[in-house]
């Protein structure tokens, strides 16, 4: 197998090259097929456990599986132990606008289409505080949390993936973004904090960056 960095995804072909492969031990094998609601269910324990609701579709959709209204992930399971007031207190850090591309949609005193990101996962225990959150419309909180762009420490640098793909007109309005810096939040005390970028970095940002 090459060589490559935390977070880039091998292709297709390279897999095959390798001959790798996964596969159940026999009793587990077994289990499954006698009892299908296993599947939805450990789906549904991994998707709680180790995935932020804005791609959890995403990771059924590649590997096939659909859960159905029976084993659906109820907002109060995704919502367990969780601050309720994270989301609040990031979009005001941020005065109610992505801090990427300062989409402030409001209506009716409420912002459309803005979200309360996590910088290091709540499921990889990153914590409900403003020096982990970063306010994003749902666009960017969608292809940042697929690590599709990331934030640099220090300087706040915005870079975006190689990885990251589309026609001229897309890439533009995307792009754009590449080498600005964050839209600085209300205080220097709500900044995202080094730790926190540095974990997004390693374990989602999808390398090489974009020169």
């Amino acid at each position: 197998m090459a060589a490559r960095g935390k977070g880039a995804t091998p292709a297709i072909t390279e897999l095959r090259r390798g001959r790798v492969a996964g596969g159940f031990a026999e009793p587990v094998r077994v289990a499954l097929a006698r009892d299908t609601t296993l599947v939805a269910e450990i789906a549904r324990r991994i998707l709680n456990a180790h995935f932020p609701e804005s791609i959890r579709e995403d990771v059924l959709d590649a590997v096939g599986l659909s859960l159905d209204a029976e084993n659906a992930i109820t907002p109060e399971q995704a919502q367990h132990r969780r601050d309720p007031a994270f989301r609040e207190k990031v979009l005001l850090a941020y005065e109610y606008r992505c801090c990427v591309c300062g989409h402030d949609l409001r209506m009716g005193g409420h912002a459309i289409g803005l979200e309360a990101a996590h910088i290091k996962w709540f499921q990889a225990r990153g914590p409900d505080v403003v020096q982990n959150g970063l306010a994003l419309c749902s666009l960017h909180h969608k292809i940042f949390d697929l690590g599709a762009f990331t934030v640099l420490p220090g300087n706040h640098q915005i870079v975006f993936s190689r990885h990251l793909m589309g026609g001229d007109d897309t890439k533009a309005k995307l792009l754009a973004h590449h080498g600005a810096g964050l839209i600085q939040p209300q205080g220097r005390e709500c900044l995202p904090q080094p730790e926190f970028l540095a974990w997004h970095r390693a374990e989602v940002f999808k390398e090489p960056t974009r020169e």
